[in-house]
This record gives structure tokens, sequence and C-alpha cells, in this order.
């Protein structure tokens, strides 16, 4: 893991020598604060409330996502409350100049794309693969990486495999606007977890504008939060790991 780290730090040192000559270093940031009220989880317990923190932004070699969320389980005295939270930088091949890609392609961007992923209880995987942006019609953003996936946590090596891919689309109905947006993790189940999907999409209402608080400042909305063999458990009759959540959420963005 340690030579894992030290060559992810060589490649943000590369990449950032290469960009010195380029746009501002940082070119846009989003940071957010999330409160989650949800039902009908499995495995951690029914009912959960969370504050998430979130941060995306755009660089002049990449981009950059993470979060941390904060759970508290009220049903699962045992389990209490939690913490979990991922760390995601993708460098950019188009920004250093490395590849040329028209700016009315398809194909907007290919990047190497990075995730380290760290929660309690040790738990903690490093993801790294090929990763792009593609310009699909209506979105915002579009994005689908591909991982060779570290269970670090389990002591596996990089012997399994994830899909993630993420979205937003922004809509108006009459005068109100809204958004939809989420991801998807696919793991392939090559190593010590059983192969999983993880999907989460969001609608929000922008409550802000319609409050006249301005444009995408504030958000109502719910979450579906669809996860099979959660935590990588096998779903059994036993012990059900088949997960169909419900959140619902109050987002305000900074």
């Amino acid at each position: 893991m340690a030579v894992v780290r030290k060559a992810l730090a060589m490649l943000l040192c590369t990449f950032s020598v290469a960009a010195e000559a380029g746009d501002k270093l940082v070119q846009w940031t989003d940071t957010s604060l999330t409160a989650l009220f949800g039902t009908n989880f499995k495995v951690t317990g029914d009912d959960a409330t969370t504050l998430t923190f979130e941060h995306a932004s755009g660089w002049s070699f990449g981009d950059l996502f993470m979060f941390v969320d904060v759970t508290d389980y009220h049903d699962n005295p045992v389990r209490g409350g939690s913490w979990y939270g991922e760390f995601s930088p993708r460098f950019s091949l188009k920004k250093v100049g490395l590849i040329n890609l028209p700016d009315d392609g398809f194909l907007k961007d290919l990047t190497i794309a990075t995730t380290w992923e760290k929660g309690k209880n040790g738990v903690e995987a490093l993801l790294i693969g090929p990763g792009t942006s593609l310009a699909v019609p209506g979105f915002a953003f579009f994005q689908v990486n591909v991982y060779a996936r570290k269970d670090t946590g389990k002591g596996a090596g990089f012997e399994d495999a994830q899909v993630t891919v993420s979205w937003r689309k922004r809509f108006s109905i009459g005068q109100q606007e809204f958004v939809i947006d989420g991801f998807a993790d696919y793991v392939m189940g090559w190593g010590p977890q059983a192969a999983n999907l993880h999907l989460v999409p969001q609608v929000k209402w922008d409550m802000g504008k319609a409050m006249g608080l301005g444009d995408h400042r504030l958000y109502l909305g719910s979450e579906i939060d669809i996860w099979t063999n959660k935590f990588g458990i096998p779903d059994s009759g036993a012990f059900p790991t088949d997960q169909l959540g419900l959140n619902l959420i109050l987002k305000a963005h900074f």
C-alpha cells in the first residue's frame, strides 16, 4: 500500500509540474453539506440519519471529488454511529497536453482515475484505472471510470475490478428548476467481496431559487439507495443484504 501511495504522490507531482504553464491552478469549486433522513436499509439497521460533506473542483491538471459521511443508526445500538469517506482525484491527459481531443467531441477527456476509500473499523480500499468524461446530450457531466480495486482493509491485492458511472442533468417543470444526479458502482466480485451493484440517484428541487436565495444554492429532494449484496455480503434468506433504501434530503451548496 505504501508503494501505491508513493506512486500516486509522484504522479500528482508530475502532473502539477506539467500544468504549471497552463491555466489557473484551481478552475472551479463546489462544496456542499447534505442532511439525509432515511429508512429501509439493510445490514446496518432500518433507519439512519446521515450528514454528508462533499467537495468537487476542477484543476489545471484534472479534477477532484471527495466526500465524508457521518451516520447515526437509530435502531442499531450495537453499531451506533459510523463514518466513511472517499477521496477521488483524476489526472487529465488532455489538460496537460498529452492528448488532443476536440472540444465538441463525444469524448471530452481521458484521465487516470484514482480513489481512496476509508471508513470506520478498518474499512479501506485503493482504486486506480482509466477514466472518461463524456459529452452526453442534456447532461451537465457524465463520467465513466474503470478501476483495478484493492480491498486493503481485507488484506487483498489488486485482484478485483470496479466500474463507476456518475452524472448530473438539470430540467424544468414550469417555473421550477430540478436536478437529477447520482452514481452507480459495480464491483465485479473477483476479490474478497461478492459482486455488488450500488445505484444511488437523487432528484432535487431548487428550493433556494424558488425562495429567492439564488440558483443552485439550496435543494430539497429524495434519494433512492439501491445496493445488491451490500458491503459485498451475499444476500440470503437468513441475512438479507439486498437493499432498497429511501432518503429525504436537504442540501446546501457554498
